[in-house]
């Protein structure tokens, strides 16, 4: 079994580093058009509303960058533990999922076409959110290793 399980540490490692690249790229196509697309005289970026939801996604991909990034440096030790890919994956997935709904909201209508990531991205994490162990199953894995209690006996 320590095979197996391995290789699914490894693939939820990968998906971890993934949701961070979606949501980033969310994050940089919203700013962009933020920044051009004007409404009412200024660029919509120049509203309070679309700064906040700039600045809390700038907050989220880079917190999940952060999270990325220690585990690069536990697995370069050789310290990683199954339990803390499945926090990463757990973390960076959702936060990918609600940041690209997030971005396709800055959006606007455009926001649903094929024109601009955030849909395409908003559609891959509903299934990465699932796959690779979903979000309810990594939570478990947590609670146990948080509490030495199997929620699964």
């Amino acid at each position: 079994m320590k095979g197996p399980l391995s290789c699914l540490t490894q693939a939820r490692y990968g998906i971890a580093w993934g949701a961070v690249g979606a949501a980033r790229d969310c994050f940089e196509t919203a700013r962009e058009y933020a920044t051009e697309r004007e409404q009412f005289g200024k660029p919509i970026g120049g509203f309070q509303l679309q700064q906040e939801k700039l600045a809390e996604l700038a907050t989220r991909v880079t917190t999940a960058q952060l999270l990325a990034h220690r585990l690069a440096g536990l697995k370069e030790r050789g310290e990683l533990r199954p339990q803390q890919v499945s926090m990463a994956k757990r973390n960076n997935v959702r936060m990918a999922r609600e940041g690209s709904r997030m971005a396709r909201e800055l959006l606007g209508g455009n926001g649903i076409t094929a024109d601009y990531p955030p849909m395409r991205h908003l559609a891959n994490m509903e299934t990465v959110y699932t796959y690779e162990g979903t979000h309810d199953i990594h939570s478990l894995i947590l609670g146990e290793d948080l509490t030495g209690l199997s929620a699964l006996e």
